[in-house]
């Protein structure tokens, strides 16, 4: 774990944070769930990967949320049962064959490269879902290892990640993903499907969404707040003109009017789009920018929905 703290200290110089930081960064070794032990509250709490390898998700995501401070953030990520229903048969298709070896992270791997993906038929359904879906993030050990090896693992369905949301005591402010909630995405094409499924509650229809769409559902990516939370309203023309505008910064390919967005999806931008994001640069506002191009307030809008620009409110 030593090397581990190494490792963060330096990427956090390579990187630029620990110099550019307004405050001194320090890095912890301690059990999650004990992050009481840390001073102070924190606006933003980033949890990706960890909770769902928890013994106990619920104490962790409780001791976390306990140091958010109010109108703060928490960002997380766990996995969903359903999208991964494959990983969870091969990982106990493993584990079956470690009957000696049970937490040998290498033999493990091997059972499962070389007993397993490489000796079952091309049309096996294991061996097909990790090639469409996996190879790219196993082509390493370490990696094939974290999926399939793993001795501590918990999948999420909506019930029971609702469940964790409100072990927390925290507000969901919802998901990273917002387009694959809509049912629109999926039973659009039938009027009477739709009303029916506006009758239903948020949580009904996520339920409802992820069993009709198990596999693009392999996750769960969501926020959390304390509240007060503050929430801008953008339909207000005179708080979207004077917000500072800049790129989102996971914008793949970015500059150029065709890129890959947060979620990995292709954008293709209007020479319009293009113009007004070249000059969202963190610092002008958007009044400023529009000055420069030719574009409106509504496509600003636009690009703000899709996440390809983020504002920040600004009263000066």
């Amino acid at each position: 774990m030593k090397k581990a703290l190494e490792i963060a200290q330096k990427r956090s110089q390579q990187s630029g944070v620990a110099t550019n930081h307004n405050h001194p960064i320090s890095f912890h070794h301690l059990p999650l769930e004990n992050a009481d032990q840390i001073e102070g509250e924190f606006d933003l709490i980033n949890c990706v990967g960890v909770l769902h390898h928890l013994p106990d998700p619920m104490a962790g995501i409780k001791a976390l949320s306990k140091k958010l401070a109010p109108g703060g953030i928490f960002h997380i990520f766990v996995y969903a049962e359903l999208g991964r229903w494959e990983i969870q048969l091969m990982q106990k298709a493993i584990s079956l064959l470690q009957t000696e070896t049970k937490g040998d992270y290498k033999d493990g791997v091997f059972c499962g490269v070389e007993k397993y993906f490489d000796s079952l038929p091309e049309n096996n359904r294991l061996v097909k879902r990790e090639k469409e879906k996996w190879c790219l993030e196993n082509h390493r050990d370490e990696s094939f290892a974290d999926m399939y090896v793993h001795p501590q693992e918990t999948d999420y369905n909506i019930d029971t990640l609702f469940e964790l949301i409100e072990a927390s005591g925290l507000e969901f402010i919802g998901f990273s993903n917002p387009q694959y909630w809509d049912l629109k995405r999926l039973i659009g094409e039938s009027e009477d499907l739709m009303k029916r499924g506006e009758k239903l509650s948020d949580r009904q229809r996520y339920r409802l969404t992820e069993l009709l769409d198990p596999e693009n559902i392999t996750h769960y990516e969501f926020f959390l707040g304390k509240p007060p939370l503050v929430k801008i309203d953008w339909s207000e023309d005179e708080t979207l003109l004077s917000a500072i505008a800049e790129v989102h910064p996971c914008s793949y390919g970015w500059p150029s009017q065709s890129f890959l967005n947060y979620d990995y999806q292709q954008v293709s931008l209007s020479d319009a789009e293009y113009n007004f994001m070249q000059g969202c640069d963190g610092k002008l506002k958007v009044k400023d920018i529009l000055n420069q191009v030719s574009a409106d307030l509504e496509m600003v809008r636009s690009l703000q929905q899709k996440q390809l620009i983020i504002l920040t409110p600004n009263s000066n």
